[in-house]
């Protein structure tokens, strides 16, 4: 039972670590800095608009943005370097701790599965002892192996729902990345073209 309980503790701990890394690092959580960058074929005007907002954005994308910017006197190829580069660095970061909580989610109905065993085996050395005739002194026995399989469970079961949320939100945010640096990148070679 202890077992369990450190690995719901650790996996909280985790999911907390990376919601509050996601939070910094989605730029969607910092406002609306893709909105401008979101139109497929943007006006002349609304280039001035993308430009600005992605100078001021925020996370992950206000990064690669940036870097984007500073290379933008030396061409698209640079700015590709530079956007891949920043990803490259960044994007692993995304997907730290998610698969110790996909071990913790799934390690935790295995102790659930541990107590159960024992559990079945106290009642047997109960049996063993005393016979079957009273059942009252059974029951203890199987009450550890019911209650500790249901610890398992009830930690296990949150943790994998919120590694896949994180999972899912994680991918979100590089592919928001990789698109919006794509957009910005033709626009800034659209802008350089007479």
């Amino acid at each position: 039972m202890g077992a369990i309980f450190i690995a719901g503790q650790v996996g909280w701990f985790l999911i907390l670590e990376r919601f509050w890394h996601f939070r910094k690092m989605d730029s969607r959580s910092h406002g609306k800095s893709h909105s401008a960058l979101g139109k497929s074929e943007p006006q002349a005007a609304d280039t001035q608009a993308a430009l600005e907002a992605a100078r001021s954005a925020k996370g992950l994308f206000g990064q690669v943005a940036r870097s984007i910017a500073e290379a933008r006197s030396q061409g698209q190829e640079a700015m590709v370097m530079r956007a891949r580069e920043i990803l490259h660095q960044h994007v692993p970061e995304l997907s730290r701790h998610l698969g110790t909580l996909a071990i913790l989610a799934g390690v935790a109905p295995l102790l659930g599965l541990t107590g159960t065993v024992l559990g079945i085996m106290e009642t047997f050395r109960v049996i063993t002892l005393y016979g079957a005739g009273n059942p009252s002194m059974m029951a203890g026995g199987i009450a550890q192996a019911l209650v500790v399989t249901e610890a398992g469970l009830v930690v296990a079961f949150p943790i994998l729902l919120c590694h896949d949320h994180l999972q899912k939100r994680a991918d979100a945010i590089e592919d928001q990345c990789v698109a919006g640096a794509t957009r910005l990148i033709r626009l800034y070679a659209g802008s350089r073209q007479p």
